[in-house]
């Protein structure tokens, strides 16, 4: 949420700027209990909580933007995608909400920072 509040205050100053929000859901197996459309629903379930803070954010402050969701490595699928759309930069935040989440994200932020063609902000 700190990343967005960075890119929505240069928005500001900057009309011209387009936004893409991305969120990246970890992928989950198929089994027999497990269907493909029950993950697909878990999925957009999933990405609707996560976005919900964010979209009212972009909505309070009158700032339009793209949101796109993607299933893969987080790591990964937001390099891609920032070389699909040829975004000029990635904002992304340091860490994550707790001990392990906050380790599975912070070696997210180094993996984009390593492989993006980009300049990658980093918000803590």
């Amino acid at each position: 949420m700190r990343a967005l509040a960075l890119v929505i205050k240069r928005v500001a100053s900057h009309r011209q700027l387009q936004i893409c929000v991305l969120n990246v859901q970890l992928p989950l197996p198929s089994s027999l209990f497990v269907t493909p459309s029950m993950i697909a629903q878990h999925h957009k379930q999933k990405s609707k909580e996560d976005l919900a803070r964010a979209l009212r954010m972009l909505h309070r402050k009158a700032v339009k933007a793209e949101i796109l969701v993607r299933v893969g490595e987080p790591g990964e699928t937001i390099v891609k995608v920032a070389r699909q759309k040829h975004c000029g930069e990635i904002v992304m935040g340091s860490r994550g909400l707790g001990n392990l989440k906050g380790l599975i994200l912070g070696s997210v932020t180094s993996k984009v920072i390593h492989a993006a063609r980009v300049p990658v902000t980093v918000v803590p």
